[in-house]
């Protein structure tokens, strides 16, 4: 088999055990063997870049590049900004208005600048004790450039009044909330982006456990669903692997010969 020359994984449940929030040992094992092998490797999350880099992921290993907000922000290895998408103002509007009948919380990320609509309640609580991250700010949109927004719902919810606003893509978590993105941007049009960037072919590996890494494994060479992964991942993912914390990054990349048991 010719393996893709470039290898992007989702961060959250993919690379981190969310169970103790970090790397296991033997995925940061593989990943410099896969580095040291002559391959190069990308994150492609959900995250925006601030909360990326409060995990100190960026400095653990020789990432060429990032794929951050489900797509809608691209940056190299030097974590230099590539590519930033926002979305529609209008869309935002319609989100916002949808919510507050429904009486759902949102998340906006702004360039960093991370900002709830409301008060945190239980549904945000939850998701962020998920990823481990801090509960954001309270504060106001004011047509600032928004590159994504999430949704807090109980699980279990079907998000339909957000699946059906034109322009925008719902990707629902294994947590309390959804992801919107810009129709049309995904981790896989981010990751184009990055390969040309990087003038590299655009064949490449994925790795990913949730529903917005579909259109990521969609269009990779080689994909891989963790055991851990959405039922609706692993029906698309050529491979499935162990869970994170049951060495799945380590196990499938010595089984595709990336590195050697």
């Amino acid at each position: 088999m010719n393996l893709p020359k470039i290898l992007f994984f989702d961060f959250d449940n993919t690379l981190v055990d969310n169970k103790t929030h970090q790397i296991p040992e033997s995925a940061l094992k593989a990943l410099h063997q896969v580095v040291e092998n002559g391959y190069k490797i990308a994150i492609a999350s959900g995250r925006s870049y601030p909360l990326l880099k409060l995990t100190g992921a960026c400095d653990l290993l020789p990432w060429s590049g990032y794929c951050l907000n489900n797509g809608q922000v691209v940056m190299n290895g030097k974590e230099e900004f590539i590519h930033h998408h926002t979305l529609p103002h209008e869309k935002i509007l319609e989100t916002i208005e949808i919510a507050n009948k429904l009486g759902f919380n949102l998340f906006f990320s702004s360039l960093g600048n991370d900002f709830l609509l409301k008060e945190p309640n239980e549904y945000v609580y939850e998701a962020h004790h998920f990823f481990n991250e801090p509960i954001p700010k309270i504060d106001v949109y004011t047509n600032q450039p928004i590159d994504k927004i999430l949704v807090y719902a109980p699980k279990g919810y079907d998000y339909a009044p957000f699946k059906a606003i034109e322009g925008l893509s719902t990707f629902i978590s294994v947590s309390t909330y959804a992801d919107l993105a810009t129709t049309g941007i995904s981790k896989h049009s981010a990751i184009l982006e990055l390969c040309s960037a990087l003038d590299l072919p655009t064949e490449y590996a994925a790795f990913g456990d949730s529903q917005n890494d579909m259109e990521m494994l969609k269009g990779a060479q080689i994909s891989v669903a963790m055991g851990n992964a959405d039922p609706k991942l692993k029906e698309i993912a050529q491979y499935v692997t162990d869970d994170v914390d049951k060495d799945g990054i380590y196990n499938i990349l010595v089984k595709l010969g990336y590195i050697k048991n």
